[in-house]
Parts: C-alpha cells; structure tokens; sequence
C-alpha cells in the first residue's frame, strides 16, 4: 500500500510541474495573440500528465552529490518500478489460512491516507452527479426552437447540457444577432467535443483533489475553452457586434458555478473575457506556425518522463539477491530444478573449474564488467539468438526500464555451494517465461536495442551469491576475451562478497528486529483472548517469534565472522602495500641511476615502473576499501 501511495503522490507531482511549466508558457503565448485553440491543446496535455504513469523517456546526467543521486534514484524506483534483480525479504514461517490475524492489526498509515483519499473522490463525484441531475430536472420544461436549441422561462442563462447527447438551452429573452452569436459560441464547444473533453477532465482533477495544481489546470482549460469559442463567436464580426457580443457575455455571467458536465456561456472571468476579445485580432499565417510550434514543443515537454543518466542496476551498487544461506527458500522463490553441479563453477578448485557456456556468437565484447558496470556487453547484430549459459530456471522474464527486454536465470548451487545467477538484457525478445526450467544451450531470447542501450548487443551479468563476478573468468568466451580462473580472482570474488556482506546484514537484522516487534506487538494483544482461535493464533506467533530470534542470531555471528575477517586481512594488504612500495622505491633507485647514465628510455625499466605504480595503487584500493568498511561497522 505505502508504494502504491507514493507512486499516486509522485504521479500527482509531475502533473503539477506540469502544470506550472504550461502556465509560464501560456502566459507568454497569449501575449503573443495566440489562438485559445491551441492554448487547449497545452492543457490538454497536462491533463495527461496527471492521468498517465509513463511518458517520454528524458534522460538526464546523474547528479554528482550523493544525496542527490539517492533521491533521484528512490524517484525513479518509484516511477519505473522494480528492477528483476532485488533482494529478497525474509520470509518469517507462513500462517495458515484458518489462523490469519484480525484485519485491524495490519492497518497503517497509508491505508488512512488510501481511506481519506478515496472519500474526497467519492465526496466530489456525488456533488458532480447530484449538481448534473439537479440541473437537468430545472430545464425540464425547455421547448425544443427552430434553430436546434432548447429555450424557456426556466432556462437562466445559455449552456450546454449533455455528454452522448448534448443539447444548448438559450433563455427565451435572448433574440437577434446576439442569439446568433451565443448560439455559434455553444456549437462551437459541440464541434470541438468539449461536452465529453471537461468532464474526462474532471474526473482526473477528482482524482488529485489534493493537488491546488490541479484544479489550476482545469480552470485554465475552462478558461482557454471559452476563450477559443468566443474568437470563433466574433471572427469576421465589426466593432458594433463585437460589442454586442461583450455585453451579452456581461448580462449572462454567472455568480456561482454550474454541474462540471455543462458549459455555461457566462461562466468564467467575464471581465478577462471582454478584456480578450476587445484586444483580440487574427495573427498571420507564420506567426500562427511560429505558435503551434511553441505549443507542440511544450506538448511535448509536458509528456516528458525525466530519469536519471546512471541511476540503473547496470551501474548501481552491487546488492546482493540472495537472503541468508539458512534462510528457507518460500513456495514462491523456490527452486524445483535439480541444478547442473558438474557444470557450474567450482571457486574450491579454479584450474579446473567448469565454464559457463558463451549465451550469443557474439562480434566483439564492447565493455567488459567494472566498478560501474555490472557486466559484459556482447555486440551482435539484432535478432541473433541468445541461449541458456546452463541448466536454470526463469526468475525473472519481463521488460524493465533499463535492461529492457529481460531473463534472469537461477542455476542452483554448485559443488562448492556457491549459488550462481545469470542475467540477459537488451534483447529484442524472449521466449520463455517465469517459472520455466530451461537446459544449456536452450533458446531464451534474440539479441536487441531495449531499455537504456545504444545499439545492439547482450548485456550479460553472472553473480556468485548475489554479488557481480567477472564473466571472462566463469564463461567460455572467444580465446581472446577469456581469462584465466586463478586463485587470485577467487580472492577478490569472496573479497568483493564479504564487503557486501558488511553492507547488508546490519539492514537484514534491523528487518528481522522489526518482524520480531511486529509478531511481539500481535502476541501481546491476543493474550488476553478467551477464545480457542486467539490462543492458537497467539502461540504460532510465539513459534514464528522463536525462529526469528535464531535469524537474528545468525545473522549477528556471520556480521562478527565477517568483520574478524576483515581484520584478519588488513595485515596481509599493509604487507602487499609495503611490498609494492618498496618494489617500487628500488625502481625508481635504478631509473635514477639510469638516468644519470644518459639511459631515459630504457622500455623494460619504463613496464617495470608502471606496473609497481599499478600494483601499489591496487593495494592501497583493497587496503583503503577494507579499512573505511570495518570503521563503518565500527562506527
């Protein structure tokens, strides 16, 4: 409920951006004489913006401050939805049905909002019919005239009346060249489907009563709707009509306002009305193409759907997908394959270790995986088909806002009991679907340009127990982009999972502390229940309280592990650190002495400095990267 809440609120704030970009450009065009026509069609399209969850992708550079980055990144979450790789919750023990808890415990905030929201709606939607009904009945009595219209005594003032079937009721005292003019203003609304537009309309401003924004835009939309069929009143018309006109609009204007579904002649600011039309002439037909560009490029602009540059998984921080190793796997999330051991990776003996299969026949590789990039991408031309890395079973297969068209695959855990995860982006298509047990080499897709890519190609991820390895070292890539699986590269694997580790436990334990409370709170409310059901319910709450209480527990032993761990490693990367510069120091000695031999381009000595420069500054990364994690924990 709390997403689906703050997803409307978000929803609501773009359309009340919208809203004030189209006001600014509005005012300005209108001193440029632009036709109201068109002004209807900008706000038009506002009213889009409140009504549709999607638009136009605008991606925009990713702020450099870090708050800033988070925000933007917690928006687009918001907007987009879901990316396919999440970290699951913990799952405390299921309830059985006949046991669930009263529906008043899982009660919050955001159902009273949810609550409060929905009965402003209902209040304004009942105030909408009654207002129409109550209408309706007062212009009974109108006799149908010559002219189409329906006039009588208890018609007060002109408007139009109806949705499938509008009608224009006139008062009986309005004759002349002035009935003219107010009859060619109301079937002016009828060709241009105002009757069916401003009640759409309302219904989404009901929809955001909350939002001021919002009834400013249906007020500018009625607005800019009466201005356009008054211009088309008195187009062609001399000063005198005008004139009459004006003063007809001043005789009719109405003190209160009308049910949403009419148009009422007289409604709306009579003297900005009078004020237009006195001022109001025919622009040329460039100025008028200068305009409808204006209102087209602002149309546009309202459609816009902003989202950040980087803030995507691909470029996120590695968050691990994987709960606990004695967390149980849910009916939902479990595996119900018999995972391919022999053919996933073994990290316990890396010479000999299995590869994944290559998923596409692949040209070149364009961007291996780095610290922003959480794989490899596969340049091939589209529609070439994408195939199953190894046994698995489909755990995500859907479109996604970055990855566009994309499989995630579940290959169990290999006999090193190391769990491993593949995911396919990009792609054009898939032909497998959530649930699907596929074998290796099977077709799952076809190579394509989805979601946040400029060109053809597979974005391929491989993750070791939630967290982003190295594909060349796991796939069985071309000769050239594969490396060897090495003792080293398994280092940094278990290094790189530990830090996540770190990162998430803490979180983890907090949820689990929170779940605890929560069954603690329900407990203690059913204790004093006289019934069979209560005490039943109270002490499958006690069960569940129990097993979380051993989570809890694990998890606080592996965050102790970790941290002894990190500690324990700290002395082996200030060894490395003291190596590197001291290998170093004895280079720079001999590049000296070299040097004042008249020897400067010496290519060995130049390789052998640069690669010290590497090594040291690969150490004092590791050294640095542990030493701010175990102070975070620390701290």
């Amino acid at each position: 409920m709390d997403e689906l809440v703050l997803r409307f609120l978000l929803l609501s704030l773009w359309g009340g951006a919208a809203t004030l970009g189209a006001l600014a450009v509005s005012t300005v065009l209108r001193r440029l004489h632009t036709p109201s026509r068109l002004l209807c069609w900008l706000w038009l399209a506002v009213g889009l913006r409140f009504a549709l969850p999607w638009g136009i992708p605008l991606t925009l550079p990713r702020p450099r401050n870090e708050n800033l980055a988070q925000a933007a990144d917690t928006v687009q979450a918001l907007t987009e939805g879901p990316a396919p790789v999440v970290l699951p919750a913990v799952q405390a023990p299921a309830v059985t049905a006949a046991a669930v808890a009263p529906w008043y415990t899982r009660l919050t905030v955001w159902h009273l909002l949810a609550a409060v929201w929905a009965v402003g709606v209902l209040v304004l939607a009942v105030r909408a019919v009654a207002g129409y009904v109550r209408l309706r009945r007062t212009v009974a009595l109108a006799c149908k005239t010559e002219d189409g219209c329906y006039s009588g005594s208890c018609v007060p003032a002109p408007f139009t009346l109806g949705i499938f079937r509008p009608r224009i009721y006139l008062p009986a005292a309005l004759t002349g060249a002035a009935r003219q003019a107010v009859v060619l203003h109301e079937r002016t609304h009828l060709r241009r489907h105002d009757p069916q537009t401003k009640p759409l309309y309302y219904a989404v401003v009901c929809l955001h009563w909350f939002n001021p924004l919002a009834w400013l835009a249906f007020r500018q939309l009625e607005r800019e709707m009466e201005s356009a069929c008054d211009e088309a009143a008195v187009r062609g018309c001399d000063a005198a009509a005008r004139n009459a006109y004006c003063e007809s609009i001043l005789q009719y204007a109405l003190q209160g306002r009308m049910a949403p579904g009419s148009l009422a002649f007289g409604q709306g600011s009579v003297k900005k009305r009078i004020v237009h039309l006195l001022h109001y002439r025919r622009i040329g037909a460039g100025a008028l193409l200068v305009c409808a560009a204006a209102v087209g490029l602002s149309v546009t602009a309202c459609m816009m759907q902003p989202q950040v540059e980087e803030a995507t998984p691909e470029t996120a921080e590695p968050v691990p997908v994987e709960a606990t190793a004695e967390t149980p796997d849910t009916p939902e999330t479990a595996v119900t394959f018999t995972a391919n051991t022999a053919g996933l990776p073994n990290l316990n003996d890396p010479e000999n270790s299995p590869r994944f299969l290559c998923p596409v026949e692949y040209t070149y590789i364009s961007r291996f995986m780095d610290n922003i990039h959480r794989g490899d991408d596969l340049i091939a031309d589209k529609g070439t088909p994408v195939y199953a890395a190894q046994d698995g079973v489909v755990t995500y297969a859907d479109y996604q806002y970055s990855y566009g068209n994309c499989v995630v695959l579940d290959h169990g855990t290999g006999l090193d009991g190391n769990r491993w995860t593949t995911l396919y982006g990009h792609m054009d298509d898939y032909t497998v679907e959530e649930g699907q047990t596929v074998k290796a080499g099977e077709l799952i897709g076809h190579v394509g340009n989805t979601g946040n890519s400029t060109g053809p190609h597979l974005h391929f991820e491989l993750l070791c127990n939630g967290i982003p390895a190295q594909p060349r070292y796991f796939t069985a890539y071309q000769e050239v982009d594969t490396r060897t699986l090495t003792a080293k590269v398994v280092q940094e694997q278990e290094d790189r999972e530990s830090q996540a580790w770190i990162e998430m436990l803490p979180s983890m334990q907090e949820e689990l502390q929170k779940k605890q409370d929560e069954l603690q709170a329900l407990v203690d409310d059913l204790a004093a229940g006289t019934t069979d059901q209560e005490q039943d319910l109270a002490q499958q709450y006690r069960d569940q309280i129990s097993v979380l209480e051993q989570q809890i527990q694990s998890v606080e032993a592996e965050i102790q592990w970790r941290q002894e761990r990190i500690e324990m490693l700290q002395p082996q990367q200030e060894q490395a650190k003291e190596s590197a510069q001291s290998a170093q120091s004895q280079l720079q000695q001999q590049i000296e002495a070299a040097q004042s031999a008249g020897n400067t381009t010496d290519p060995a000595l130049q390789a052998g400095e640069e690669a010290a420069r590497r090594n040291l500054e690969q150490a004092q990364s590791q050294l640095d990267s542990y030493l701010g994690t175990g102070s975070a924990q620390n701290g």
